[in-house]
């Protein structure tokens, strides 16, 4: 397979987006067959491209000898565009119906599925430049879905969320420009590809300029103190806020952040330094604040959007202890991670869809109304707090092995350790509320009227919540095609 198919699954939803608006489609019918027929098939052809694995590089446009947007698969790559692509599908299917009660669907399944176009391109990034160009381009895309409701809740969040990203922009092009201006422009190797021989520049001003663009990319990672967008966005509709937490801006990211460490840096130039030890630090304080925060608060969706916030930094801490073993952990809890978050916000989006209600207090004894949405919900949030044989114990335990014998690993285990109880904690309390309410519980009153959703949002749920279980099983695959990757083999 020729390296232009990378393009397809990147042209083909932003074709589709573009003229959708000015379709006839009146029926939420055509619309739904419209829809899951464009993203299922750009799934099944990104799914089909990381099979063969494209070798080479397509140049799109020269921007000089050493600097082009370019795109390239690699293992990273192709972890990332899989994982997109396998979840947009099941989001999708369940946006059909979530979005029924929002309104304004032809717009909003627009930006939806550009959005899908905008990170595959991100995932397909030969070089620091065009990985740049399409992040920032995703912030556009996304911001439209952050605003549907275009209520005063949703322009806050909205507005919140464009001036941390414009914040984040500048701080990551300064390391661009750097960058590039020392020979990285042409592609990302793994170990890195700056020039630091050829031009006397101080290993501390390479180490300034490296905190600068992970503080900036760290902004969509949600990285302590630049993740108060994250939790506003949760006012988004849950299909979106699954995604933003999930896959597509959070991942994107971690994703980035992983590129400018291994790919442009290199380990061996931030090993041991102070800005490993600064960016270590960041992400312990993310661990445990976004844990302690999730546990405080009492809004379903709030919860789990802190706890995103949390979870986030257990990949970058794997990344940033700056050995394979790590990174490979890093890697598997972001698979994990995944399946785990886009499923809790399924479950709390369907408790939202069919009761209206959002706050913890008023989901005592919901689970004998809606059995099937609690059950999927007990799954994703037990494996998120990394009970084995469940998928967020495997990423968990190769990071926390790895912190053992890494320098500042000490920092990795105590949060690691702290953020673990804190979510045991914030998980089984909801259980407990929506199934033990307690003694003279009135059930039949309480959940009067209180059911399941139908199969477009049930079915993506029990999908999911058998794929945190398998992937905890069956996770050795995995790990052997992460530690590839982490190794620089793929």
């Amino acid at each position: 397979m020729s390296a232009w198919s990378l393009l397809l699954p990147i042209l083909i939803p932003s074709a589709a987006a573009l003229v959708l608006p000015s379709t006839k489609l009146r029926t939420g019918k055509a619309l739904a067959f419209c829809v899951g027929t464009i993203v299922t098939a750009n799934s099944i052809l990104t799914l089909l491209i990381a099979w063969c694995a494209p070798a080479g590089t397509l140049p799109l446009l020269h921007l000089s000898s050493t600097l082009s947007f370019a795109l390239r698969l690699d293992g990273l790559g192709m972890l990332f565009s899989v994982l997109v692509s396998v979840l947009w599908v099941p989001t999708t299917f369940y946006a059909l119906e979530y979005m029924k009660h929002e309104g304004r669907e032809k717009a909003f399944f627009s930006w939806f599925i550009l959005t899908y176009g905008v990170v595959l391109g991100i995932a397909f990034s030969a070089n620091l430049l065009t990985l740049y160009f399409f992040y920032e381009l995703m912030t556009l895309t996304t911001l439209p879905l952050v605003m549907h409701a275009m209520d005063d809740r949703a322009r806050a969040a909205g507005r919140k969320y464009l001036i941390y990203s414009v914040g984040g922009a500048a701080c990551a092009f300064i390391a661009l420009v750097f960058t590039i201006g020392h020979g990285a422009g042409a592609s990302f190797v793994m170990g890195g590809n700056l020039d630091t021989t050829a031009a006397a520049v101080p290993r501390n001003t390479l180490l300034t300029v490296y905190l600068l663009g992970f503080l900036g990319f760290g902004v969509k990672a949600a990285i302590f103190p630049f993740h108060g967008w994250l939790p506003s966005a949760s006012v988004a509709p849950t299909p979106v806020t699954a995604l933003l937490h999930a896959v597509a801006v959070v991942k994107g990211g971690v994703f980035a952040i992983i590129r400018l460490t291994y790919f442009v840096f290199g380990p061996e130039l931030l090993r041991g330094s102070w800005a490993q030890a600064t960016a270590l630090i960041l992400a312990c304080v993310t661990i445990v604040y976004g844990s302690s925060r999730a546990l405080a608060s009492r809004h379903l969706k709030l919860r789990f959007a802190w706890s995103t916030v949390a979870q986030l930094s257990y990949i970058l801490l794997g990344a940033l202890l700056l050995t394979p073993e790590g990174l490979a952990g890093g890697l598997t809890h972001m698979a994990g991670h995944a399946l785990m978050k886009i499923n809790l916000f399924f479950c709390a989006g369907a408790i939202l869809y069919k009761t209206h209600r959002e706050y913890l207090f008023d989901m005592q004894g919901i689970g004998a109304g809606m059995p099937k949405t609690l059950f999927c919900l007990a799954v994703s949030g037990m494996a998120l707090s990394g009970i084995p044989p469940l998928a967020g114990f495997v990423g968990k335990w190769q990071i926390g092995t790895a912190a053992t014998a890494a320098p500042y690993g000490y920092m990795g285990l105590t949060a690691l350790m702290i953020s673990a109880l804190l979510t045991v904690l914030y998980i089984f309390s909801i259980l407990g509320i929506a199934t033990m309410p307690g003694k003279g519980f009135d059930f039949k009153t309480a959940n009067q009227g209180v059911e399941d959703p139908n199969a477009l949002m049930t079915i993506p749920m029990f999908v999911l919540a058998a794929a945190a279980i398998l992937y905890g099983l069956y996770a050795g695959p995995a790990i052997r095609f992460f530690g590839q990757i982490a190794a620089g083999v793929l």
